[in-house]
């Protein structure tokens, strides 16, 4: 799903019994800011978006394609395109920011963080201030760029070039898939 409408917001608010003040206040934004998103008398930037989706995620709501709304029953996730990828970088961060262990195989970390533009940055930063922080990359050799200070990177071998990325966080096993256009990955990212 890239995008979430103001009535799927009303809705997901329903499901949680939240007002409107209750999601401006988790979502960081103000009541007039929700008020407007919901009665779409303005486009939201993509950030606020990605806010109120994280929020409603972080409380078992998820957004369905055809405009409805549902609590989530699984702990299997789906993050398609640009928003979703962000969507993803927050639930890492949310998975570990107490801490764990972090381990990607055969993930190109400089190509991958592309797809979040200027989020990249900000999920970098806010993931190497975690305390007990355990992450590896395998990356396949002749990879030199590693953009994630709080990462130790090491080659694998070009053999693996076919193999099926992952990371491994915490308690989830996340795989991209890349379909028609590799600039809109989906990942599917589930408790293990």
């Amino acid at each position: 799903m890239n995008t979430i409408t103001g009535r799927q917001i009303r809705a997901g608010r329903a499901l949680l019994e939240w007002s409107r003040e209750d999601l401006a206040e988790k979502a960081g934004l103000t009541v007039t800011t929700v008020s407007n998103i919901e009665s779409d008398a303005r486009q939201p930037q993509e950030k606020t978006l990605a806010s109120i989706a994280r929020v409603f995620d972080q409380h078992g709501v998820e957004f369905l394609d055809d405009e409805g709304v549902r609590i989530r029953k699984k702990q299997a996730r789906f993050f398609t395109g640009k928003v979703g990828y962000k969507q993803f970088l927050d639930h890492i961060y949310d998975t570990v920011k107490d801490g764990g262990r972090i381990r990607q195989f055969n993930v190109n970390d400089g190509k991958n963080l592309s797809y979040a533009d200027d989020y990249a940055a900000v999920h970098m930063e806010r993931m190497s201030k975690i305390a007990n922080l355990d992450a590896q990359v395998l990356t396949l050799e002749g990879d030199t760029n590693f953009p994630a200070r709080y990462c130790t990177y090491r080659w694998l071998d070009k053999s693996n070039k076919l193999s099926i990325p992952y990371h491994v966080y915490n308690d989830f096993l996340a795989q991209a898939i890349y379909k028609s256009d590799p600039q809109h990955p989906s990942v599917f990212a589930r408790m293990v």
